[in-house]
């Protein structure tokens, strides 16, 4: 099974990670050793991208002896395993990372504009669409603290479902504004259990203006699968299907793959997958339906469609079945593996380099759309969506 660092954002901890995860000099060694190994072992790059890791190795077994707390110490590992300088390479801390209830959703999607943080989605029916929260306003507080950062914004809207926040915007006049908006807990039908995990997505699914089927979701779950399919088999008679996958962090291959499937009359190889043990084919290889979606298919992406959305937005995008619309993808997209180590951490690392049948590599590289559409201020706040408006008229004008 295949994860993003994004994702992880949205799965619960079993309890017994919490009681493992405070260490000691002891567990830090034995952490930082099978950390090492399991990279030295299954990094998908025999070479590891240039860099020396036994020297690596060499250079932080003193630091890790140096350690004294937790802290020093998770922050020590990450700084290795960033040596490697590529994506899905991290160590995720449980108490750090994991909420410890159900993850709340305001159903507000921020972007960087004109250096402007700007609200470029909301919800229907969300905390923030309840609140009167609009596209086109710009956050500049959130909880009482100035937010000047995208990252920094988005990690403050995050959290679990155990209360409100107060958002401070200016309006469509530049009018200071300040409301009170609830997390709400998603529904327990956007979430789904593997293992000793929680995993949760949001998905939508509807019929456009013009007979043009539209699906969303924010992450790659496996239980959507089911959902995805169903959607597009009972959008078999509509002109075209719009596949939106802004802000999309990824999560499991295998759904893309399978959701590619839906869309050929023919089996084709979408992606390949270099790892250390050669070519893996098999994963990316999505077997044609029954009855396949034969209309137009449009692909929407943006700066952060990570890892498994870039994955299904290249295959499509290559074999010239889907056009893909919006902005360059950040190329995030590296095989991630996940292995639990000894103090309860579980160390994230690429195992494989996926790379399209023509071989290019989306890692660093990204997916460059076929129709490149900016979204504005100005259209956001006259309740325009640019990029879905260029996916309507691509189905429209190839009817």
């Amino acid at each position: 099974m295949r994860y993003i660092t994004a994702i992880i954002f949205l799965i619960l901890a079993p309890a017994a990670l919490f009681a493992q995860s405070r260490t000691t000099p002891e567990i830090r060694k034995k952490t930082f050793e099978k950390a090492w190994k399991t990279v030295d072992k299954h990094f998908y790059d025999p070479k590891f991208n240039g860099v020396d890791w036994k020297a690596v190795k060499k250079q932080y077994v003193p630091l890790v002896a140096a350690s004294k707390t937790d802290a020093e110490f998770y922050d020590v590992i990450k700084r290795m395993l960033r040596e490697l300088k590529v994506s899905h390479m991290d160590l995720i801390i449980p108490e750090k990372t994991f909420p410890k209830s159900p993850p709340g959703i305001t159903g507000i999607g921020i972007r960087e504009i004109a250096g402007q943080l700007v609200i470029t989605s909301v919800l229907a029916n969300s905390p923030a669409a309840n609140a009167g929260i609009k596209p086109g306003f710009i956050v500049s507080k959130i909880d009482g603290g100035v937010v000047a950062t995208l990252a920094e914004a988005q990690s403050r809207l995050r959290g679990a479902a155990d209360g409100k926040l107060q958002v401070t915007y200016l309006d469509a006049s530049d009018e200071v504004r300040s409301v009170e908006i609830e997390r709400r807990a998603i529904g327990e039908e956007n979430k789904s259990r593997m293992g000793n995990l929680t995993l949760y997505s949001v998905f939508e699914s509807k019929r456009l203006e013009g007979n043009v089927g539209y699906i969303y979701f924010s992450n790659f779950i496996p239980f959507l699968a089911d959902r995805i399919k169903t959607s597009v088999e009972s959008m078999q008679d509509t002109d075209g299907i719009i596949i939106d996958l802004r802000g999309n962090s990824g999560g499991d291959d295998l759904v893309g793959i399978k959701m590619a499937g839906l869309f050929f009359e023919k089996s084709i190889k979408l992606l390949y997958s270099s790892t250390r043990h050669g070519d893996d084919e098999f994963e990316y290889f999505a077997r044609a339906g029954k009855t396949p979606y034969k209309g137009k298919v449009a692909i929407l992406v943006d700066e952060f469609s990570r890892s498994a959305s870039e994955q299904f937005a290249a295959g499509m995008q290559e074999s010239g079945r889907a056009v893909v619309i919006g902005n360059k993808t950040p190329g995030e997209d590296l095989d991630g593996d996940l292995a639990e180590m000894p103090d309860g951490s579980l160390l994230l690392y690429a195992a494989g380099q996926p790379r399209t049948p023509k071989g290019r590599i989306i890692e660093g590289n990204g997916v460059i759309p076929n129709i490149s559409v900016d979204r504005s201020r100005a259209e956001l706040l006259a309740g325009r969506d640019a990029q879905l408006e260029a996916a309507l008229a691509y189905i429209k004008v190839q009817k």
